[in-house]
């Protein structure tokens, strides 16, 4: 459903972006704007900026920027009608809809009809754990675990029955249409064609929420011998295993007070720490972590730190891991538990302080590469060759120079290798991983579109000054000066400042609501964090800026035209060729 302009408006002026940022990105205050790590790109220094006064968000890293809305579908990857009824729900806000395209209705529709059915199937699961006869061996299995009944209650464990169609009779009692029951990824289809089946049988179920607290999809422990032992919803329109963490809407309060997380793999390993009151916690789900959720946590906690079994399979865990986090620059420690102990055991035998005392003593990832590279490789002079080759791929990930030399220092000390061998090592591994073409950086310039080319920075200027000052938009109108643009996409970002009503409660957000497209947003966004506090004469300096504009565009046309009459007349050259030729000119000028 379209949701009216006006209600867009009263979303993001009565909606606070500080408030809105504030849940995902630890910001803090630097004169007037709030500067955080950017959830959209690796950094280690902050350069994503919130204006509470404009209520905009931009970064001079990646450029990402936006209003309220804009951030809520960037971090949480939702279309625009989500994102207004999120904040709307967020602000008590009643939000009418008006008929919109029947793909996007569809879309709209099957998400909120598996949340819904998400949260009735999870009652379904909860009610059957609890004093049954046939879930008896279940509340056994939680009481031998440990699990508390405040904590079986606040995860809302449950239990699937040893049957085949529990769930698809619910679904047919509730007249659940079959699209929407088979997208749920609850129920398969029967080989023989002839029905469907539920998919979690005879297992403890763990709902998993997303950050909103919304029930995305479950998890399931078996109760016998049956493999796999732990088996999780496939992915669906509304879950997706790359970025919910077990347990972060639970935890991410006390992340955010602590400035720390731990990471551990499974559900039991969650719920331990988290009923020993070591609540800072997520679990991974038994996947491998992603960027996703790593930038995702980036804005609960500075320090990570994963959790790992002393096995091979935990070892091996951890290095998978490590990358990520320090292409991504976190502050990660890794704490590989003792003997057998995973998080659970450990905490169940040791409890709350010595698990913390442990984890004080996490080492930092190069710590702990290194020393698993000194164990497998030993100290001879073929094994400290081994472990520099090992290394120095981990040190050329590291994008913080200042940081890189450290390590490599420390590594030249440990290893008793000049240190300048070992930084040459390292430079040679840093160019091999960055000469790989990045998404992050920009497409050459003969890649770009002409738009992008030829863009004359008097025109953006014009445009930011008619969005910190509204009151030149008269003289702007006066002087026609839009149509002397030469960039069409300028021509149409111009008409909609233009279009705008100077008095709107808050003009660059009013102009922001009338903008579709992240990329126009973002410009927006970027171009009202200019600071005008220096011009002195700002009318004087906006009537030179417009005044060239439109000279240098009679110019062109003049020059042009005379181009053409001199072919026609001589007759020894294309007229055509001409016309083709004044884009390029055009940007000569406009350079010049």
């Amino acid at each position: 459903m379209l949701i009216p302009e006006e209600k867009i408006s009263e979303i993001l002026n009565t909606s606070d972006i500080v408030d809105v940022v504030s849940e995902a990105v630890i910001l803090k205050k630097s004169g007037r704007n709030f500067f955080g790590l950017c959830p959209f790109h690796a950094e280690k220094t902050p350069s994503f900026s919130v204006n509470p006064d404009k209520q905009i968000f931009h970064c001079f890293g990646c450029s990402a920027g936006g209003n309220a809305l804009s951030f809520v579908m960037k971090y949480h990857g939702i279309s625009f009608p989500e994102a207004a009824r999120m904040l709307a729900r967020k602000y008590d806000i009643v939000v009418e809809t008006r008929d919109i395209d029947p793909a996007r209705r569809k879309e709209i529709q099957v998400k909120e009809s598996l949340f819904r059915l998400n949260k009735k199937v999870m009652g379904v699961y909860s009610g059957l754990i609890q004093d049954q006869p046939a879930s008896r061996g279940v509340r056994g299995y939680l009481e031998r675990r440990g699990m508390t009944r405040e904590t079986i209650e606040q995860f809302k464990l449950g239990y699937s029955p040893d049957g085949w169609d529990t769930i698809v009779s619910f679904f047919r009692k509730e007249k659940i249409t079959r699209k929407v029951a088979v997208n749920s990824g609850l129920i398969l289809p029967r080989k023989q064609g002839n029905g469907y089946y539920d998919r979690f049988r005879n297992r403890l179920m763990f709902p998993i929420f997303d950050i909103n607290m919304q029930v995305a999809g479950f998890g399931g422990r078996v109760m016998d011998e049956s493999m796999p032992k732990y088996m999780n919803s496939p992915e669906t329109p509304v879950y997706s295993k790359s970025r919910i963490l077990y347990g972060l809407h639970a935890a991410k309060q006390e992340c955010r007070r602590q400035g720390k997380v731990f990471i551990v793999e499974g559900y039991f390993d969650f719920l331990s720490l988290y009923q020993h009151g070591i609540k800072n916690t997520v679990a991974s789900l038994g996947t491998a972590l992603t960027r996703e959720h790593v930038r995702i946590l980036k804005g609960y906690a500075g320090r990570m730190i994963l959790v790992f079994d002393s096995d091979d399979a935990g070892i091996n865990a951890a290095k998978r891991s490590i990358q990520i986090f320090v292409k991504e620059g976190i502050d990660t420690r890794i704490l590989v538990l003792p003997g057998k102990n995973d998080p659970d055991s450990y905490v169940m035998e040791k409890g709350k302080e010595a698990f913390l005392a442990l984890a004080d003593e996490a080492k930092t990832v190069m710590q702990f590469l290194l020393q698993l590279a000194m164990d497998t490789h030993g100290s001879s002079v073929e094994g400290r060759i081994k472990i520099l080759d090992e290394m120095k791929v981990y040190l050329a990930m590291i994008r913080d120079a200042a940081l890189r030399s450290l390590y490599v220092r420390e590594l030249a000390e440990t290893l008793n290798i000049d240190e300048k061998a070992v930084l040459e090592k390292v430079k040679d591994a840093y160019v091999r991983e960055n000469t790989r073409q990045s998404p992050l950086i920009p497409a050459r310039e003969e890649e770009q579109q002409p738009e992008q080319q030829v863009s004359d920075p008097r025109e953006k200027q014009i445009l930011a000054m008619m969005l910190h000052h509204p009151e030149l938009i008269p003289s702007v109108v006066e002087k026609n000066v839009v149509q002397a643009f030469y960039s069409q996409h300028f021509r149409d970002l111009a008409q909609k400042i233009i279009q705008t009503p100077a008095d709107s409660e808050n003009f660059i957000t009013a102009v922001m609501a009338k903008v579709e497209g992240t990329g126009d947003q973002e410009l927006i966004a970027s171009m009202a964090m200019e600071d005008f506090s220096g011009t002195e004469d700002l009318g004087k300096t906006a009537e030179i800026l417009m005044d060239r504009v439109i000279k240098i565009k009679k110019k062109t046309d003049n020059l042009i035209i005379s181009k053409i009459i001199s072919a026609e007349k001589g007759c020894d050259a294309d007229v055509m060729d001409l016309l083709k030729q004044k884009q390029q000119e055009i940007q000569q000028l406009h350079n010049s």
